[in-house]
């Protein structure tokens, strides 16, 4: 790293700050004598002395943690204070003397040397470097005229992957996300080469407006991240590991379980993102849980294309739009069945075991199955039993992963759509993954400030929308499965069924799916028949005891799956209860003749988030209905 010598902040005050520290010490220590000698008692003196001097010394620390930054200059501070108890202690014993304050001298000023390079005063004091960094954000981005005027990198420090600062963003006027905004405006104040990555992360210790700015000139991710095996599933925490940061430091996570919940998720990524690849190593690493016994269902809107290793191992596997619904309608059996256990036996939420597994459905490139235009026959009851699994599901372990290439809605039935935006933020409450794509759209479904298009090329980059505490908000690059991996891992891994569970009552034919890879290509090649009737469910009224199982041994007449409109009048109905004056502030736009939702925005004020947000709600509820392209009415019901 180039630097430029540039003398820092100085003055004759902080250059006496050690000379007062050490002074205060030897009057104190004059202090603890003198009451020694008066009291008597140079033993018990010095127990208060110490016992004193330890309180200081931690409170003093806990400032220090707080208000020093640069990592030197903290443990050199820190080191002073042990030194300075330790003397005054030992002092308070043993008496003052010249090699008493002799030593004190030489650790206080040898520790006080980082200081006084960090504060020179006049002439005669020595300069700092400024690193290249810092003078290109100085002349180039904080600069009167950039694109940040009066921000500042501070307290350079060397990291293995490059060079860490303090991004000093000036209170009031800048923010992280302005940051976010003009990160290709940034790069090139910089000076950045195309494969140097750039994180702008939230301070860890600093309050608001302060960053943590990482420039990345020696990534150890670089050359792509192998899935550690089953290990990338912490049972003690209940998430799984996706992939290093790009600095190397931490690893970002996946929520997948917490106490009395299996958490779903949305993930999106453009051509070449390694979306699918993440799927693998995110599916595999729940199968492969011993602690957490997990069910994989997976789906594909290609029909198998994204993923052949979960066409091939998955419990059950589902190419088609109709074998799609088929899945999804089952786990929404399976979720009433719980539901129903739940309630019998007066249990809270979920664990998993092995006769009541977590049942975790993946429906790759959803938007092909939840789009109208792409599933004209099937994307409506798709589109709101994903929406009621993913609200309702997680309490009685049963969750969907839906991923897509799309950057918009679309993903989720498109704008308007009756259940979209119950779809969307069901899922992003779990888990939210942005990789890498073409179009800056996608950070506006996950609500980051994080632009996709900015993200390095190679697969596996991604940023998690909403971070498990104590996970960063940066770059990541999730882990991946290589050949070696895809042959040596599957074969090791006890795939679980729903056999001997409520499967054989829930859904149809589910005994006699296919399990082998020949037979799921042969049904989406369409050479083996798919019975077009919907599951049947047996009711469990009173189960007995046991997992999901016990719910089998005393059932009723079987029933037929419920109707639509029986779906359709009770989500009305749920849907209905939750409106308030926001939603009706949207109706009276609407009765003005403001239709769109840019017009709409206009009359109410609220931002175009808010404004699909509550006509998501409205539709839902039946109070609006589309009319045209991209324009609202008020419903005949309404």
């Amino acid at each position: 790293m180039d630097t430029t010598e540039t003398p820092t902040e100085g003055g004759l005050r902080p250059q006496l700050a050690p000379h007062a520290a050490v002074g205060a010490l030897v009057v104190a220590a004059g202090a603890c004598r003198l009451a020694a000698t008066v009291v008597g008692d140079e033993q018990t003196v010095a127990v208060w002395v110490a016992g004193s001097a330890f309180v200081i010394a931690v409170v003093a620390a806990t400032r220090i943690r707080r208000r020093v930054f640069d990592k030197k200059a903290r443990r050199r501070a820190l080191a002073f204070l042990t030194v300075a108890v330790g003397w005054l202690t030992g002092v308070t014993v043993a008496g003052v003397s010249l090699g008493a304050v002799g030593l004190l001298m030489a650790l206080g000023y040898g520790l006080s040397m980082h200081w006084w390079r960090q504060h020179p005063v006049g002439l005669i004091a020595s300069k700092v470097t400024r690193t290249d960094y810092q003078r290109r954000w100085s002349e180039n981005i904080g600069c009167t005229g950039g694109v940040l005027p009066g921000s500042r990198l501070t307290n350079p420090e060397q990291i293995g992957a490059g060079m860490r600062y303090t991004l000093r963003l000036r209170p009031g006027k800048q923010h992280l996300g302005m940051v976010d905004d003009k990160m290709k405006t940034v790069r090139g104040g910089l000076k950045l080469l195309a494969d140097q990555q750039l994180i702008v992360e939230q301070h860890p210790d600093e309050p608001e407006p302060t960053a943590r700015l990482t420039i990345i000139t020696n990534s150890p991710v670089r050359k792509g991240v192998l899935w550690p095996g089953p290990s990338a599933f912490d049972s003690t925490t209940g998430r799984v590991s996706l992939g290093p940061y790009a600095d190397g430091e931490g690893t970002a996570t996946w929520r997948a379980y917490t106490e009395n919940r299996l958490w779903g998720g949305f993930i999106q990524g453009g051509t070449g993102s390694g979306k699918s690849r993440l799927i693998d190593s995110l599916a595999m690493s729940l199968a492969s849980s011993a602690s957490h016994p997990t069910v994989i269902f997976y789906a594909d809107g290609q029909g198998g294309a994204s993923s052949p290793l979960l066409m091939r191992h998955a419990d059950l596997f589902a190419g088609t739009f109709a074998r799609i619904l088929a899945m999804v309608s089952g786990m929404y059996m399976v979720m009433q069945l719980r539901q129903r256990e739940n309630v019998d036996a007066e249990h809270e939420g979920f664990t998993p075991t092995a006769d009541r597994p977590g049942l975790l459905g993946i429906i790759d490139e959803c938007h092909k199955a939840l789009l109208e235009a792409e599933n004209p026959e099937h994307w409506k009851l798709t589109q709101q039993l994903c929406a009621t699994i993913s609200r309702e599901g997680g309490k009685v372990g049963v969750a969907l992963i839906l991923a897509s290439q799309e950057p918009t809605l679309n993903a989720f039935g498109g704008a308007g759509s009756r259940y979209c935006e119950a779809l969307r933020s069901s899922l992003l409450t779990g888990n939210g993954i942005m990789l890498a794509g073409d179009d800056p759209n996608a950070k506006t479904i996950f609500g980051v400030a994080a632009n996709p298009k900015t993200f390095p090329i190679g697969g596996g980059y991604g940023f998690v929308a909403k971070p498990a505490p104590g996970d960063r908000a940066a770059l990541f690059r999730s882990s991946y499965l290589d050949d070696r991996l895809k042959k040596v891992w599957p074969p090791r891994i006890t795939w679980r069924s729903l056999d001997g569970t409520p499967a054989s009552a829930v859904v149809q034919g589910y005994g006699s799916r296919e399990r082998t890879f020949e037979q799921r290509r042969a049904v989406v090649n369409g050479d083996l028949l798919v019975p077009g009737e919907l599951p049947l469910v047996r009711p469990a009224p009173r189960p007995t005891s046991g997992g999901d199982g016990a719910a089998l041994q005393v059932f009723g007449e079987v029933r037929a799956f419920p109707s639509w409109a029986e779906f359709e009048a009770t989500a009305r109905k749920e849907a209905t209860r939750k409106l308030g004056p926001n939603h009706e502030k949207i109706l009276a736009a609407i009765r003005s003749g403001y239709r769109k939702p840019s017009t709409i925005k206009e009359a109410t004020g609220y931002s175009e988030r808010q404004v699909h947000n509550l006509l998501g709600d409205l539709a839902e509820a039946g109070r609006v209905a589309k009319a045209g392209y991209g324009q609202y009415e008020v419903a005949q019901a309404a």
